[in-house]
């Protein structure tokens, strides 16, 4: 005989449970930006966006980067030294052969400079990194995700959100921190797999932003 349960007719399904921390992120107002930032974003925005997030990376949050100076520093260093002894031919008192003249006193510059710049570069690339912090916004929309910065040229990015794949995220004690969206996967000539992503740095809140777009993100028809 098969067994037949009884229900309760006044019994409804409950809804789940939202855990306090992400209530608060749709509760939170978005962090303040500059007034020009916030304009440039909003004229960023198309009829019928709703701005639901938006926030800059915090310029101390990028610290990290300098990491790279304990390689740019020794290597700047040698690269210096390099092009000085490289001239010394020049400033020798002493008779220096033509043919020696020539291969020290102007190959051996020419083959430093390169590495010299190399040095400059990865010495640079931090500061350049904290000051584009200041003129960098994110923001997230009902339709996309979008990355703004300000300079000579605007530059808008944006991701729509049924093109975001799996999230990565990496959060610091004071909540800040970086989030990798894949957006989409393709097979080049040599049939590797190059995986295709936006990335947001060093913003705060950004578990809050992570669950925005898990809630507001459009799953494919399964």
């Amino acid at each position: 005989m098969a067994a037949v349960l009884n229900f309760p007719q006044n019994s409804t399904p409950k809804a789940p449970l939202t855990p306090p921390c992400y209530a608060n992120a749709m509760n939170t107002p978005p962090p303040p930006l500059p007034f020009a930032l916030d304009q440039s974003l909003r004229r960023a925005l198309v009829t019928g966006e709703q701005l639901l997030w938006r926030a800059q990376p915090r310029a101390r949050g990028l610290l990290g980067g300098f990491w790279i100076w304990v390689f740019a520093i020794p290597w700047t260093l040698f690269s210096l030294g390099w092009e000085a002894a490289a001239f010394l031919p020049w400033l020798a008192e002493t008779k220096t052969p033509d043919a020696m003249r020539l291969s020290f006193g102007i190959v051996f510059p020419l083959f430093g400079l390169p590495f010299i710049l190399i040095g400059l570069w990865m010495l640079w690339t931090p500061i350049r990194a904290m000051r584009q912090a200041k003129l960098t916004v994110y923001g997230l929309t009902n339709r996309r995700l979008l990355r703004l910065v300000e300079g000579r040229k605007r530059e808008v990015s944006s991701v729509l959100l049924d093109q975001i794949g799996p999230l990565t995220r990496h959060e610091k004690a004071d909540g800040s921190g970086h989030l990798s969206i894949q957006t989409h996967s393709r097979v080049d000539s040599d049939g590797d797999r190059i995986t295709e992503k936006f990335d947001i740095w060093g913003v705060p809140g950004v578990a809050q932003l992570e669950r925005l777009i898990l809630e507001n993100r459009v799953l494919p028809p399964q």
